[in-house]
C-alpha cells in the first residue's frame, strides 16, 4: 500500500503544481489555489509522518496501516475534488495575449481566443441547445409581465444586469482613459485599441454566429467612446497648447509608460468580466423557466455572490494604475469632466433603456 499512496502523493503534488497555470483565471477566489495547495502539503507530510518503519513493532504498524487506510481514503476524496477544482478554473482561464515577453499579433491572439471559447462554451451550448435549454435571458421573456410578481421577478434581474453590464463599460472606459494618457500624440493609439478591444468582444459570444445582446452592447459602448472622441478632439488639442505654454516647451513629454503586460493585464481583467455576464445571461444552461423567488435569489446572487469581488478587483487594479500615470490632460478640467459625463450619461443610457429579447 505504501508504493501506491506514494504514487497518488506524487500525482496529487504534481496537479497541485499545475493549477499554478490558473492563477489568473476570473474562476479563482482570492487565495484559493494557495489554500488548496497548503491542504495537498498537509496531505502530504501527514503519509510521510505515517510511513511505517523496518524497526516499528507489529502493534505500531498495524496502528500505521489502519491509519494509511483512511489516509488512502482522504487522498481519493481530494484527488476528486481536484477535478472539480481544474473543470471550474478552465472555465475562465481566458488566454492572456501578452505571452512569454511579447504581445501576440492580433490575429494570433484572436484564433487563440476562439479555440478557448469553442472547448470552454460553445460545445457545452451546443448541447444545451440540442436538449431545449434556454438562456437566462430567454426565460426573463416567458414571464408574465401583466402579473406583479412576475414584473418584480424580471425587474430584480434586469436592474442586475444593467448595473452589471454598467459597471464593466465603466472599466472599459477608464481602460481608455489610460491608454489617451500615456501619450500626447494618442489618436493613432487609441484607434488601433478600439478596433482590437471591438475584435475581441466579437470572440466572447458562447454561441458561435449568435447576436448576444450582451456582446452587442459592449460593442456599442466602444462606439460611444470613438464618437465622444470625435466630440472631444477640438478641446483636447486647446488643453494640450495651454499645458504646453505652462510648461514653457512646444511639445509634450510623456511622464509614463503603459507597457504591453500592464495593459494587457488590466484589459485581461474586464474581457473576464465581459464574459461573465455573457455567460451569466446568454449561456442556455437552463433547462426551465425559474419560479419569481428563484428569479429575485439569482439577482442578488449575481450582484453580490459571482460578481462583487471580481469586480472590485478590477477597480483597485484600476485605481493603483491611475495614481502612477501622468495625464496629458488635466483630468479635473472643465474639458475632461464634460467629456467623462457625456460618456457616463452615454454608458446608462445604453444599458437602462435596453429590453432584453431573444436574439435581439
Amino acid at each position: 500500500m505504501t508504493s501506491e499512496l506514494q504514487v497518488s502523493i506524487d500525482n496529487i503534488t504534481r496537479r497541485l503544481k499545475q493549477l499554478n497555470q490558473f492563477k489568473d483565471s476570473g474562476s479563482v477566489r482570492v487565495g484559493e489555489i494557495e489554500r488548496l495547495q497548503e491542504t495537498g502539503e498537509q496531505i502530504r507530510k501527514s503519509y510521510e509522518d505515517r510511513k511505517p518503519s523496518s524497526r516499528s513493532n507489529k502493534q505500531v504498524r498495524k496502528r500505521l496501516m489502519l491509519e494509511m487506510e483512511a489516509l488512502k481514503m482522504k487522498i481519493e476524496a481530494f484527488d476528486a475534488s481536484l477535478d472539480v477544482y481544474e473543470e471550474k478554473f478552465r472555465k475562465y482561464n481566458v488566454p492572456k495575449r501578452f505571452q512569454t515577453a511579447y504581445k501576440q499579433p492580433l490575429k494570433t491572439y484572436l484564433e487563440q481566443l476562439q479555440e478557448f471559447m469553442k472547448t470552454s462554451w460553445r460545445k457545452e451550448a451546443e448541447k444545451s441547445r440540442e436538449k431545449g435549454q434556454r438562456s437566462l435571458i430567454e426565460w426573463m421573456e416567458k414571464f408574465d409581465h401583466s402579473n406583479e410578481e412576475d414584473k418584480i421577478a424580471v425587474k430584480a434581474l434586469k436592474t442586475a444586469f444593467n448595473e452589471l453590464g454598467i459597471r464593466i463599460s465603466r472599466f472599459f472606459m477608464e481602460y481608455f482613459f489610460l491608454i489617451m494618457a500615456v501619450s500626447n500624440k494618442s489618436d493613432e493609439i487609441m484607434a488601433l485599441s478600439l478596433y482590437e478591444v471591438k475584435a475581441v468582444l466579437k470572440c466572447l459570444t458562447v454561441e458561435e454566429n449568435s447576436k448576444s445582446i450582451v456582446i452587442k452592447t459592449f460593442l456599442s459602448m466602444v462606439q460611444l467612446f470613438e464618437g465622444a472622441m470625435k466630440l472631444a478632439g477640438s478641446f483636447s488639442d486647446e488643453a494640450k497648447g495651454r499645458k504646453s505654454k505652462a510648461d514653457g516647451t512646444d511639445e509634450e513629454k510623456v511622464m509614463f509608460f503603459l507597457d504591453d503586460k500592464i495593459e494587457d493585464d488590466l484589459l485581461h481583467l474586464i474581457i473576464i468580466e465581459v464574459l461573465r455576464l455573457e455567460v451569466s445571461f446568454c449561456s442556455p444552461d437552463m433547462p426551465m423557466k425559474v419560479t419569481n423567488d428563484v428569479a429575485f435569489s439569482m439577482a442578488n446572487h449575481l450582484l453580490y455572490n459571482v460578481f462583487w469581488d471580481k469586480l472590485n478587483r478590477v477597480g483597485t487594479k484600476i485605481d493603483g494604475l491611475k495614481a502612477d500615470i501622468q495625464f496629458v490632460q488635466d483630468e479635473y478640467s472643465s474639458e475632461m469632466k464634460f467629456f467623462r459625463e457625456v460618456l457616463d450619461a452615454g454608458v446608462e443610457e445604453l444599458w437602462t433603456e435596453l429590453i432584453p429579447k431573444p436574439g435581439s
